[in-house]
């Protein structure tokens, strides 16, 4: 494992159990990587910079809900 805490928001979350953003941010980028979709978190937003988190909470959520769609029409057992 690179990285030491703080130098990655979701190393924070994922490895090191730090909180980064709120509860409920930290839960779906959770999720969403554990459903395979780091990379396309890490394309859609700036960890370091994310939006006010409110407007960041509702699109990690879309993105969430499409990343759990697309995986359970994949035949994924979610």
């Amino acid at each position: 494992m690179n990285g030491k805490k703080g130098d990655d928001p979701i190393l924070d979350i994922m490895h090191w159990k730090i909180p980064r953003f709120s509860p409920s941010a930290d839960a779906m980028i959770a999720e969403i990587v554990h459903l395979g979709g780091r990379d396309e978190l890490t394309r859609t937003f700036n960890l370091f910079q994310p939006p006010p988190i409110r407007q960041f909470e509702e699109a990690l959520k879309e993105l969430r809900d499409r990343i759990r769609k697309d995986r359970k029409e994949r035949g994924w057992e979610l």
